[in-house]
């Protein structure tokens, strides 16, 4: 278990999966993430069976009850070159606005660079998500560039920004 100030990281475990189905078909919580399908619990399960062995890790995100508020993970894990992408949903909506999105990112930044030694985290967000693009830049991520109509998303074409963030810059 990661601890962070106002979150506790776990591993997500299947007992989790109903929850993130709900959050996938809430459009509130989908309208700004990039990949967020309607999704059913066995699409949601084939899912997690796939991640397990890989190198990706899934976690959950507990707000200070113990409460799932939402889940984050890694992707495309590169040891050779010490990097990786982030990812963060908050699906709950009552959990917006808390500080749990910066605190869990400053906490798996703390993982992924003190405890993995990786050097590199990046990650790509719609740009009409403001709310996200404020909570990595809080956290020392910096816009490396647009992906101009890179997602046709509610029947037009948005962009994306990808944004990185390297050890040797990272506050803490």
């Amino acid at each position: 278990m990661l601890i962070g100030d106002k979150v506790r990281l776990r591993a997500l475990e299947r007992s989790d999966l109903p929850a993130v189905v709900r959050w996938m078909n809430d459009p509130g919580v989908t309208e700004h993430l990039l990949n967020a399908p309607l999704t059913g619990l066995q699409e949601m399960e084939a899912w997690y069976e796939g991640n397990i062995g890989s190198n990706d890790r899934l976690l959950a995100i507990l707000d200070p009850r113990g409460d799932l508020v939402g889940y984050c993970g890694i992707s495309r894990l590169e040891w050779e070159d010490r990097r990786c992408n982030l990812w963060i949903t908050i699906g709950e909506c009552d959990a917006w606005d808390k500080g749990y999105g910066t605190d869990t990112v400053r906490t798996m930044l703390r993982y992924l660079f003190d405890e993995l030694n990786l050097n590199r985290v990046s990650l790509t967000v719609a740009e009409d998500n403001a709310r996200a693009i404020r909570v990595y830049e809080r956290c020392g991520f910096i816009r490396e560039g647009i992906a101009r109509k890179a997602r046709f998303k509610y029947g037009t074409y948005r962009n994306d920004v990808t944004m990185a963030i390297v050890k040797e810059a990272w506050g803490r």
